[in-house]
């Protein structure tokens, strides 16, 4: 039998010898480049250093936590005549307890790039240099862990002649993270540095995201009445089904791909923005919603006159013509809720990157559109059922009913821009609660309309349809006397609006409207400032307020701060001041868009976009007071 002394020499070579093979085949693959090629002195740049993995490793975040795994040492400039400023730039990492050493790690997987800004000194000298720069890493698996390696790198630049541009000599050097994951400046421009594909991966990702958002929720309802009625029409029989939801889809991925590119390259990177809260517009896709809801209750039958349904149908182009239409305004209603990902590719358009915008729209919508292709393609359907009874004209009816509901959001739209105080929260939910409790009643057969048969006897599908109806307004109920109504807020009016106004539910949350008096407070009480971009017709901006904001480890930490509210999509000097701060700043127009300043201006860290994980936003919350208060 082998002594213990002769075990341990075999299983230390053994473990060496595989140590020796793992580093041999080199897990880590590195990929370093600079933001721009035409640098000056007194310029900052990013330096991008990206790090690929084989199989199974992971490498751990510079911001884990001491006492276990290694946090990787990221060392860029040093020599003249280049130094770093502020701190390493990371994306959020995979926080999870590692049973290799006992304790919460943070680390990355497959990939990570991590940035780091860098100083072009002014004395340095016109002519070539070399920026050098190293990473200290630990690699481990689930099995085992590698001693830790370092990586060094250089990189030729040549400095060119001229004055600093104050866009890239005023970089703010305090940021430290970026809480992005939600198709920032940042994820665009580290996917189009890695290539094509990666920047059509990370559209398409975002376009499956996008459906996720509550202003997409009430086009359900609106596309299934839509093709219930287009199901009954005869006159594109040829196209049949399946054809007449395809050039649904294509509707909505040319006119989203088209308008956005149009209203950028006219009004603008937030012109596409500007033009799905444009109150016209809004009354417009109101009165539209309306008028499809009174042709379903059957008040009359929408139809173009006899001379040009003839025309048209001898080309086939008239039911087409109304599909495109409805893609459209599938289109134009979803703008709102898709501006974390789409306005921050309009942005490229303003910098002269057209190619890249285009194909990012066009993958983004696709993936957005997908869904509803099988959507569209189920109320075509019912139309090779056997029409018993009135069964079919009661869902049509119903839908009806919601399409008036969808249409109630757009109208709080334009009551919100204009600042009418018309349609408040209570209202607003008072209508909602009436039109549910009539479709309940309508479904237990106590109210007929025109094409209505009468209903000898209620089902066990029609009283369930009716009982949910009527326990939805029931719950609605609760919502005006201040319950919560979680996902729902969303579509709702906050309960205030304006200046110094309280965040929905959270009523000792007050918020300023203008960044001076920010900045004079935060001054006063040696605060950060917490600026929320936001807009009045902005669905997600209101599920934040509502079930983000309201928690009460959130409303903790935003009190720490001096809180500032920055509409952008109204109409007026004040909305167009904060509009171009956001765009001229921070390089994006999406709503909503979360951003820390010092007291002085400096930016500490950003969270754009809408996120489920309160986690997450409460670590950026934590994480942005840390930094501020060293």
């Amino acid at each position: 039998m082998p002594s213990p002394l002769l075990s341990l020499l075999f299983t230390t070579t053994l473990f060496l010898g595989l140590c020796t093979d793992i580093k041999a085949q080199n897990p880590a693959h590195f990929e370093v480049s600079a933001s721009r090629e035409d640098i000056r002195p007194g310029e900052i740049f990013e330096v991008a250093i990206g790090v690929t993995l084989d199989s199974d490793w992971h490498i751990y975040a510079p911001t884990t936590p001491p006492g276990g795994a290694i946090p990787t040492e990221i060392i860029v400039g040093g020599r003249h005549p280049f130094s770093r400023v502020g701190n390493i730039l990371q994306p959020p990492p995979i926080v999870t307890h590692d049973p290799n050493f006992n304790i919460p790690v943070e680390y990355y997987g497959k990939a990570v790039t991590f940035n780091a800004r860098v100083l072009v000194e002014p004395s340095a000298t016109i002519e070539p240099h070399e920026l050098t720069g190293s990473i200290t890493y630990m690699l481990c698996n689930e099995n085992a862990c590698l001693p830790p390696e370092t990586h060094t790198f250089s990189i030729p630049l040549s400095i060119q002649s001229g004055p600093a541009r104050e866009t890239y000599a005023n970089v703010d050097p305090v940021s430290t993270i970026f809480f992005d994951g939600t198709g920032s400046t940042v994820d665009v421009d580290r996917a189009i540095s890695t290539g094509f594909g990666a920047f059509l991966y990370l559209s398409v990702t975002m376009g499956f995201l996008a459906l996720l958002t509550p202003c997409v929720f009430p086009m359900v309802p609106i596309t299934v009445s839509f093709f219930t009625k287009q199901g009954e029409s005869g006159s594109q029989e040829a196209a049949g089904p399946i054809g007449r939801s395809v050039l649904y889809c294509l509707g909505i991925i040319l006119t989203f791909t088209a308008l956005g590119i149009v209203l950028a390259s006219t009004l603008g990177a937030s012109g596409a923005a500007l033009f799905a809260a444009n109150p016209w517009v809004n009354i417009a896709i109101a009165v539209l919603f309306v008028v499809f809801a009174l042709s379903l209750f059957g008040l009359f039958k929408i139809q173009l006159p006899t001379v040009l349904v003839n025309r048209l149908n001898r080309s086939q182009a008239g039911g087409h013509a109304g599909i495109l239409l409805m893609g459209l305004t599938f289109s134009v209603t979803s703008f709102t809720c898709t501006a974390p990902f789409v306005g921050t590719l309009l942005v490229l358009t303003t910098q002269g990157t057209w190619i890249w915008a285009i194909a990012g729209m066009l993958a983004f919508s696709a993936a957005f559109a997908l869904p509803f292709f099988f959507l569209s393609l189920f109320p075509q359907s019912l139309n090779a059922l056997p029409k018993s009874g009135g069964w079919l004209n009661s869902v049509k009816v119903v839908m009806g009913f919601l399409e008036l509901a969808a249409a109630l959001k757009f109208a709080s739209n334009v009551d919100l821009v204009w600042n009418w105080g018309i349609l408040s929260r209570e209202i607003f939910l008072s209508i909602w609660i009436a039109l549910f409790v009539l479709c309940g009643v309508y479904l237990l057969g106590k109210v007929r309309l025109p094409h209505d048969t009468p209903v000898e006897s209620v089902g066990p599908f029609r009283l369930m349809s009716a009982v949910g109806c009527l326990a939805f307004s029931f719950l609605l109920t609760t919502g005006l006397f201040g319950a919560p109504l979680g996902e729902l807020d969303a579509f709702f009016p906050p309960y205030s609006q304006g200046g110094g106004h309280s965040t929905a539910g959270a009523e000792e949350l007050v918020w300023l409207d203008d960044l001076e008096d920010a900045y004079r407070i935060a001054k006063e009480e040696e605060k950060p400032i917490f600026i929320d971009f936001t807009g009045y017709a902005c669905t997600n901006c209101r599920w934040m307020e509502a079930n983000i904001f309201t928690r009460p480890d959130i409303r903790a930490s935003l009190e720490q701060y001096v809180r500032v509210q920055l509409y952008t999509d109204g109409q007026g000097d004040r909305y167009d001041r904060n509009r171009a701060f956001q765009q001229d700043r921070f390089g994006t127009v999406a709503l909503p868009f979360y951003v820390v300043l010092t007291d002085t201006g400096s930016e500490v860290v950003r969270f754009p976009g809408m996120t489920r994980d309160a986690a997450r936003f409460q670590r950026f919350l934590h994480h942005a007071l840390q930094t501020t208060s060293r």
